[in-house]
């Protein structure tokens, strides 16, 4: 878009960032949420060796408002590891002030997040490979409730604790390194497991395991974590606390996908509902903040690379 922020070389006057990210988000995908990603802080030794032990812990915050600008999307290089997928993009984000007004941003409740920092990452959905449809109540069910849609999220009134649970023929998703749902109750409701089911001979389930998530009542939660090989623990945030996930299964992600399962706890009434909306396994695009290019009281622009990514032939014909 010729003369957004700045890309004629002139530094812009005031500004509302909220109001351009509205309008381009409903016109182009290079407005989006974003999932901000900070890898956990190793500690050292006298000699300046890393331990092993975790000093400062993984940041895994989602719903960051940004537009997305890239310069070069993707560069297929032959590097000394084999072959590499990089590239290069300007992101820009609300001010300081207004990301930390943001749940998961607030210092009140996160005091590990300061600022974004060199070699953060910004996680954008570079595509949708799986969607469970939730406009309608084909291939859910439960085993304590009853199924509704609303056309935009899936509502399981309970009748006791369980699982919400979709099922799909069999769908390809070898592309898809990401999970992510919404989740919303009218009640306090405890998450104590999701799973992904693969289409095996013998079906292989992959098992999310958070340490004491509680859903709070009348807000949704948004959970994106990772979907790929090596994966054993990630994070779930909500209003800034961190949630520890045990990752684990034996689990083929080569192996098409049968079934994806929310299981909670904490059923109370026969009026306590739980509600999933915007369901899906999706592959995403890791922007690395490489410099600062410039802070303003209306925006922030980071100039950011892509420094790696991963052919999926090659995973599907090698193994």
């Amino acid at each position: 878009m010729p003369g957004l922020i700045g890309s004629q070389g002139v530094r812009p006057g005031a500004m509302n960032m909220n109001r351009i990210f509205r309008a381009l988000r409903y016109r182009t995908e290079q407005a989006q949420y974003v999932v901000y990603h900070r890898p956990p802080i190793y500690g050292k030794d006298s000699y300046g060796v890393e331990t092993g032990v975790v000093s400062g812990s993984e940041l895994l915050m989602p719903n960051l408002p940004a537009i997305i600008r890239p310069t070069l999307t993707a560069d297929y290089q032959i590097q000394e590891g084999g072959g590499n997928i990089i590239g290069a993009a300007r992101v820009y984000t609300p001010n300081l002030s207004t990301i930390k007004n943001l749940p998961n941003f607030d210092q009140t409740n996160n005091t590990a997040f300061n600022e974004i920092e060199g070699w953060d990452r910004l996680i954008t959905n570079q595509r949708s490979i799986f969607i469970p449809e939730t406009s309608g109540t084909t291939n859910w069910s439960t085993d304590a409730g009853t199924i509704t849609s609303d056309n935009e999220s899936i509502t399981n009134t309970l009748t006791g604790n369980g699982y919400i649970r979709y099922t799909a023929t069999s769908e390809n998703a070898l592309e898809a390194d990401r999970l992510k749902f919404k989740i919303k109750t009218n009640f306090t409701a405890t998450i104590t497991t999701f799973t992904i089911i693969n289409a095996a001979g013998t079906p292989q389930t992959l098992t999310y395991t958070p340490s004491s998530l509680t859903v709070p009542s009348g807000s949704w939660l948004t959970i994106d974590v990772p979907y790929e090989e090596n994966t054993t623990s990630t994070s779930v945030f909500r209003a800034g606390t961190r949630y520890a996930v045990t990752v684990g299964g034996t689990y083929d992600y080569e192996t098409n996908v049968n079934k994806l399962q929310v299981n909670y706890t904490g059923y109370g009434a026969t009026s306590n509902t739980v509600q999933l909306k915007e369901v899906e396994l999706y592959k995403s695009l890791s922007w690395h903040v490489h410099s600062l290019k410039d802070m303003t009281d209306g925006y922030i622009i980071f100039n950011c690379v892509r420094t790696k990514g991963r052919r999926d032939s090659l995973r599907r014909a090698y193994g």
